[in-house]
């Protein structure tokens, strides 16, 4: 039987673990699951409520969104890789197999993420958001469709994410440091390799946050870092144009609900972003010339 390792860092997750493992031991999959815990030290009981979940649970000195999952992933031992993150809920039993079952049918496809869908007690905003980024089709990403896309290209979530383990290896995986975007450096490693990812939107789960303002302006600050570090892989995909579509969207379909708080808060979400970012950036640039 083949097996699918599922990496899932920790921190601070035991109020998650027990709602979100039992429903990943739940999936109508024919494969065997290995789930293999990556736990930060945290203020709760994580790290015991993984042991008794999971499969492979071990202590993680200093938490990278990179290196941390690619030292996970050589804990594991499985044929194909699905990484998440703890505060996810699959939206039903096929979310796995929807997820992996494109990695199954042909050598085109290398990579498959899942659609987000925000939960109920979200904030209207935060509902559009997650359509806007993951409506209901698919789209499958290659070098011939960067023009068609744009930024969306290379748009890729390991809140919910789906590779093989001989793919992941060959190009790298996440062995390297980094803040934040690991998965987007992955997705650029796919496309000019000549392979293509896969929106999956069959393959659905409950994720979304409303942030506040503050960790908005720091996200935006990390996301400018980047973005400045990978200015030359990025230049083919400017997020300029996917802000202004998604401001667009957002007013719009809040102005047609009457959503006069929402407005007033997005006034102030949407320039934090873009001061967050471009002050990481402007960082980013000072930080390259010491």
């Amino acid at each position: 039987m083949k097996k699918v390792s599922i990496i899932l860092p920790v921190y601070n997750g035991e109020e998650y673990l027990n709602n979100l493992i039992p429903k990943i031991r739940n999936q109508q999959l024919d494969m065997e699951i290995e789930i293999i815990a990556a736990v930060s030290k945290s203020k709760d009981n994580s790290l015991l409520v993984a042991d008794n979940l999971c499969d492979i649970t071990y202590s993680v000195g200093n938490f990278n969104h990179a290196k941390t999952r690619h030292e996970a992933v050589l804990k594991s031992s499985g044929e194909y890789l699905v990484f998440i993150t703890q505060d996810i809920t699959p939206f039903n039993e096929y979310w796995l197999h929807n997820l992996i079952t494109p990695l199954l049918e042909g050598k085109e496809i290398v990579a498959t993420y899942s659609r987000q869908i925000a939960y109920n007690e979200s904030s209207y905003t935060e509902e559009l958001v997650r359509k806007f980024n993951y409506p209901n089709y698919d789209r499958v990403c290659n070098k011939n469709t960067k023009v068609k896309w744009g930024r969306k290209n290379i748009f890729y979530s390991d809140a919910s994410s789906a590779t093989t383990r001989a793919v992941f290896l060959n190009l790298g995986g996440y062995d390297f440091e980094i803040e934040t975007n690991e998965d987007v450096i992955f997705a650029l490693n796919v496309i000019e390799s000549g392979k293509s990812i896969l929106y999956n939107s069959n393959s659905k789960i409950y994720h979304s946050h409303d942030f506040r303002i503050r960790e908005v302006f720091e996200r935006y600050k990390l996301i400018g870092s980047f973005e400045q570090k990978y200015k030359d892989q990025l230049k083919d995909y400017s997020s300029l144009g996917e802000g202004k579509k998604l401001l667009f969207y957002l007013t719009t379909a809040l102005i047609k609900k009457f959503k006069i708080k929402e407005l007033f808060l997005l006034g102030i979400d949407m320039p934090t972003r873009y001061i967050g970012y471009k002050i990481g950036y402007k960082k980013a640039i000072q930080r390259n010339y010491k």
